[in-house]
């Protein structure tokens, strides 16, 4: 299986159009690509300009919720800025397409 992985401008169901393609993993099931997906979120959170010299974390893919609007992502992902002084963290929405090889 392919899992492609886009990051939003921040909510999943908003500006659909404009997520960008952060990521591609490659196994056969979501459970054998987890570690990377993670750390391919960690990784672009942490390297884009805006949110340079914060610490960064993201939750384990899940299927996409029920209420959500969007319909193209199998699984929904959120990323996590910790900034240094700020009062409270940034979430950051991330969805994962799965396609057959």
């Amino acid at each position: 299986m392919k899992y492609k992985l886009y990051r939003s401008l921040g909510n999943l169901d908003r500006d659909i159009k404009k997520h960008v393609l952060v990521a591609v993993e490659i196994g056969k099931s979501i459970e054998d690509v987890e570690n990377e997906l993670i750390r391919d979120v960690t990784d672009d959170l942490a390297e884009s300009e805006e949110y340079k010299g914060c610490d960064t974390s993201a939750y384990a893919p899940e299927p996409v919720r029920m209420f959500r609007r969007v319909k193209r992502y199998s699984y929904e992902m959120t990323g996590v800025v910790f900034p240094p002084h700020a009062e409270k963290n940034i979430l950051i929405d991330y969805g994962v397409i799965e396609e057959a090889e």
